[in-house]
């Protein structure tokens, strides 16, 4: 029997580090694009309103995700520093949602 043949795994931020930045960085990006751009089409929304829904797509992600990742067979532990990671880097975004939506 060998030893570690298999490849090497990653460290653990490094496994989440993109969907860290598209959670809390390109999804509030994305949302605040998409509702100016219904705005400029018609649809009846105050800034106030937008600011709330870029906001809440600023926030990490919920826990209640892992639970359903494990209901659906994914990679639960994965699923949990995802977690842990978009929690501990919204100390930091989240802040910054807030002064750029002033």
């Amino acid at each position: 029997m060998g030893t570690g043949a298999g490849p090497a795994p990653k460290a653990p931020l490094a496994d989440v580090l993109p969907v860290v930045l598209v959670k809390l960085v390109l999804h509030p990006l994305a949302v605040w694009a998409l509702g100016r751009g219904a705005i400029a089409l018609g649809l009846p929304l105050a800034p106030s309103a937008l600011a709330v829904i870029v906001l809440v797509a600023a926030l990490p992600s919920a826990s209640n995700v892992s639970m359903l990742a494990e209901r659906f067979g994914a990679d639960n532990g994965r699923i949990a520093r995802i977690i842990l990671w978009t929690t501990v880097a919204a100390f930091f975004t989240f802040p910054v949602a807030v002064g750029a939506l002033r």
